[in-house]
């Protein structure tokens, strides 16, 4: 049989009770009652020291807390990072890390955190949002597409996961299923000028494969602008498809009614600036992109139309001046080298103006057609620079692609230019040996001579005569 040992209490009643018995009853009875209020306090203190060991953590899980907190409002965010383990878990202090770590640009780092409180809770929507961010900062559009598709089918109603869905999918170029996207939302809601707008970008990203969707494009903006017409992308994207259809009237009445509501839409700008160089209306170009520049628009599509527009109403200076910002943008742009050779040579810079002609022959794999408009280029920038062996050379060469006697017209003109009268009779007389009978004078539809009228050949003949006098009074010979 087990015998089981006294406690404390029972072996303190024993010792004074004996006591008791030498000393008398009331000094029992007191002796007692010091006991039990000293037992009383034990155990008060043994509860405070429990109740101190189970609240001391939460109070200072709260501290913490609230530490990490201010220092993140006040922009303190390495503090959080330093204080906070990696990878802890803790369901409040974690976040408060990745959230920091997000914020100094350390997206790959907050992922880790994000990612093991995701393991806790897969259906956290905080914490797929976050993910979904920070994979989409560092351009991992396939992961934050997956984000956004779990989050899509945790709310199928919530449009705005719908939206960053499908703008995923076209940030990773997945235009098939962006369009599929766009569809299964339009199906829903056929009113969403959003939907239509993403379903267009997803047709554009599909016209290189099949140019026929450039219609569908067409189609979805139009729609997307029927149900918001001041959606400044709607109207630059239909602007660019006029202008590049060549309808640049509409181009302009599309973006002018737009700019009706606002003057600061830079890609509605451009659209309407373009548009009016390209219906030649360049003092309104010019003043579209001037004004572009002013508000910080510098691309290298702004600098080439502004230098065009400055070129087409005969200002070569203000042409050079934004050609040549272009080509340091691009220094191999066939088209920029082009003009900014012909505005240089038509202003102070002609020899800049023959070598930047050059350089454009150089780096072209020309066409015969875009070979000659390069060498004619070329020769005027010669004959601005008063380089006529060089330009009579270039004009040769320009007849040995298109045969044209004309050339041979103008190789006469340069010569006559530079006081060569030898060299122009011989060519002037080469290009009317070309010319028929039929053309050499001008004829009405009855084939009368026309009164006043005329032709090159004739031209030619006059300028034959006239040097032939001044050659015989200056030298004595005709």
């Amino acid at each position: 049989m087990m015998i089981k040992k006294k406690s404390n209490l029972h072996v303190k009643v024993n010792e004074l009770t004996s006591n008791a018995k030498a000393d008398g009853s009331k000094s029992v009875e007191k002796m007692l009652k010091q006991s039990r209020n000293q037992q009383r306090k034990g155990l008060e203190i043994k509860k405070f020291i429990v109740f101190l060991l189970f609240a001391l953590p939460c109070a200072l899980c709260a501290q913490t807390e609230a530490d990490m907190l201010k220092a993140i409002a006040e922009y303190n965010y390495e503090l959080p990072i330093k204080q906070i383990p990696p990878v802890c878990g803790d369901s409040v202090l974690t976040p408060l890390r990745a959230q920091a770590l997000k914020a100094m640009n350390r997206y790959s780092d907050s992922l880790k955190e994000w990612n093991s409180l995701l393991k806790a809770d897969s259906t956290d929507v905080e914490i797929l949002m976050e993910l979904a961010d920070c994979y989409k900062q560092i351009h991992r559009g396939i992961e934050a597409s997956q984000c956004y598709a779990r989050l899509l089918a945790l709310s199928p109603e919530n449009d705005f996961f719908r939206m960053q869905y499908i703008r995923s999918l076209l940030m990773t170029e997945n235009y098939p299923q962006a369009r599929d996207a766009c569809h299964e939302w339009l199906e829903k809601d056929t009113i969403s000028p959003l939907g239509y707008k993403y379903l267009a970008q997803a047709y554009e990203g599909m016209v290189p494969e099949d140019p026929q969707m450039l219609m569908n494009v067409f189609t979805a903006y139009n729609m997307a602008y029927r149900r918001d017409s001041l959606d400044g992308q709607v109207v630059a994207s239909i602007a660019a498809i006029f202008n590049n259809n060549e309808q640049f009237a509409d181009a302009v009445d599309l973006t002018e009614r737009y700019r009706l509501s606002d003057t600061t839409n830079i890609d509605v700008n451009r659209q309407n600036a373009k548009a009016y160089c390209m219906f030649k209306d360049y003092k309104k170009a010019v003043n579209r992109y001037e004004a572009l520049k002013q508000m910080g628009d510098r691309s290298f599509t702004t600098l080439y139309y502004a230098g065009m527009s400055h070129f087409g109403d005969n200002w070569v200076y203000g042409a050079r001046d934004n050609l040549l910002e272009a080509h340091k943008k691009n220094p191999v742009d066939i088209n920029v080298l082009y003009y900014l050779a012909k505005a240089s040579a038509r202003s102070s810079w002609k020899k800049e103006g023959v070598e930047y002609m050059e350089k454009a022959l150089e780096i072209l794999v020309p066409t015969d057609s875009v070979l000659v408009r390069m060498y004619d280029g070329l020769a005027e920038c010669y004959e601005l620079n008063q380089e006529t062996d060089k330009q009579v050379k270039t004009l040769q060469k320009i007849y040995q692609i298109t045969k044209d006697p004309f050339i041979f017209y103008k190789i006469a003109h340069a010569y006559e230019l530079n006081w060569d009268t030898a060299n122009a009779i011989y060519f002037y007389e080469k290009y009317m040996s070309f010319v028929p009978e039929h053309k050499r004078i001008a004829l009405d539809e009855e084939g009368k001579p026309i009164e006043g009228a005329v032709t090159r050949y004739q031209h030619a003949a006059q300028r034959i005569e006239r040097l032939r006098e001044e050659d015989f009074f200056k030298n004595g010979r005709k």
